[in-house]
């Protein structure tokens, strides 16, 4: 399998691909449903329940200080 396609389980990996994806589309759900497409392509399952679930998993990260989820060049 492909690094990227790995690094999709770590959160880390996740977030990261998120980012590379909302600036692909429309609305952060549409680029975090199109993350779970592929993830479920790959895994057989989604990661995460629903886009609000991602997001509060997420936010709890950066406020954990984990800053290498959070993306400030927007």
């Amino acid at each position: 399998m492909d690094s990227k396609i790995i690094a999709l389980l770590t959160p880390e990996g996740f977030d990261e691909r998120f980012w590379d994806n909302a600036s692909k589309y429309k609305t952060y759900k549409k680029a975090y449903e199109k993350l779970e497409d592929e993830y479920e392509t790959y895994f057989g399952k989604r990661k995460y329940s629903d886009y609000n679930s991602y997001r509060v998993c997420r936010d709890r990260r950066i406020k954990k200080g984990n800053n290498v989820t959070q993306r400030t060049d927007f």
